[in-house]
Parts: structure tokens; C-alpha cells; sequence
């Protein structure tokens, strides 16, 4: 697929079909994704995919945690309430939310926190990792393989979804994942087929004109 092309197809998807992908596609990804730049190098992004009886089992355990009032999220990078953002970002977030009732109906959030306490139906789900310890420039890395795996995916015809709802609980993910102790996991990113007749999916991002967020210095 022409890279224009890729780039404009990519979106956020939030329902997907029960088809399994296989691993030599999910490896490609990642092999793409390794092409990111890196700070001097360092390349201090590990990765850990949950597929199958894995990843059927953490997302019994994702529902149940969602389930349990008593139970309060710990990411790693901690959730930033909308109240809490710059009046822009607001702005842009308000916007979304006016869009998604327009596009898929006033239930909209019903369906996005029913689709979450099921992971989306992902059929794989990246989860990227940094030392305990890691530079916030290693943040840039992450934010550029990241990125490259949603467009590698969505050159394979994948669907992508980097969301906070797979990090949520990370005490749960470090024993799911057996995860080192010297690592933390900083986001996850789900992948599938895309399930075009879920009324989800109707959800849409626009971007703000170019002319808001660009200034060319002469």
C-alpha cells in the first residue's frame, strides 16, 4: 500500500472479529517497528504480545477488575482526568465526544465500556515495555515504535487500538505477562481484523485544521 494510503487509513478500531492472526505477520510488525528512531540508540522498548489462551485469560481477569468497585487503576503513566487538560486539548476532547453521539448514537459510551471490559475482542494485544528506571526521552522511542506498528499493521490490513484500557491494571499485567521486575509496562496496542458491522466503529477522530497547530518561521 502507497504510504499516503496507509497513513490515512489507519484509525483507531474498537471492535474486532474472532479471526486469529498469525504470528510470522505479527513478527513482520514488529521488524517494521524496530525502523523507529532511537535516542543515541538506546532501543529500550521491549516487547510482549498476548495471544490466544494468554490473552483469553487476562481478559477474563481485565473484566472482573472492571467489574470490582474496590479496585482502583495503577498504570504507569497515570490517567490525566479531561478536566485536567489544556482548554484546547478540551476543546478537541468535547469535540470528539458531540461527534460520537452523532455517529453512532446517544449510547455511545454503553458500547465503548462494554467493548473495554472485553479488550475490544483484540486478537492480539503489543504490549510495550521500558526499564524500571527509563529516561523520559525513551518515552519519544516508545511513541515512534508505536506508531510504527499501527501503520505496519495497517499496511497488512489490521486494525490498531493504543488504549489506556490495556495498562490500566499494571500489578495484573506484570504476572500475566511475566514481566521482570525491572520492567514496567508503558502501553498496550490492540490489533485484529476490523468488525466493519459493529455500530463502534463508527466512532471518528478529525483533525483540526493544519493552520491551528502549524507555524513555518522565515
Amino acid at each position: 500500500m502507497e504510504f499516503e494510503k496507509v497513513v490515512m487509513n489507519r484509525h483507531a478500531s474498537r471492535a474486532f472479529t474472532d479471526q486469529k492472526i498469525d504470528s510470522t505477520v505479527l513478527e513482520n510488525i514488529i521488524r517494521l517497528a524496530q525502523k523507529a528512531p532511537s535516542w543515541v540508540n538506546s532501543q529500550p522498548v521491549q516487547v510482549r504480545i498476548a495471544t490466544g489462551t494468554t490473552l483469553e485469560k487476562m481478559r477474563q481477569d481485565h473484566a472482573q477488575l472492571n467489574q470490582d468497585t474496590s479496585v482502583h487503576t495503577d498504570s504507569v503513566i497515570p490517567y490525566r482526568p479531561k478536566n485536567e487538560w489544556d482548554d484546547r486539548s478540551q476543546a478537541n476532547m468535547n469535540a470528539w465526544f458531540e461527534g460520537n453521539i452523532e455517529h453512532v448514537g446517544i449510547d455511545w459510551r454503553l458500547l465503548t465500556t462494554a467493548a473495554a471490559d472485553e479488550m475490544y475482542q483484540a486478537q492480539a494485544v503489543v504490549y510495550l515495555s521500558l526499564p524500571q528506571d527509563y529516561s523520559e526521552w525513551s518515552l519519544i522511542d516508545l511513541g515512534a515504535f508505536s506508531q510504527n506498528i499501527m501503520l505496519a499493521a495497517a499496511d497488512q490490513g489490521l486494525g490498531s487500538l493504543p488504549a489506556f484500557e490495556f495498562v490500566k491494571y499494571a500489578d495484573a499485567l506484570r504476572t500475566n505477562l511475566q514481566l521482570p521486575n525491572d520492567q514496567v509496562p508503558i502501553l498496550g496496542i490492540g490489533l485484529g481484523y476490523i468488525d466493519e458491522a459493529a455500530a463502534i466503529n463508527k466512532i471518528q477522530a478529525d483533525r483540526v485544521s493544519i493552520d491551528q497547530i502549524l507555524t513555518i518561521l522565515k
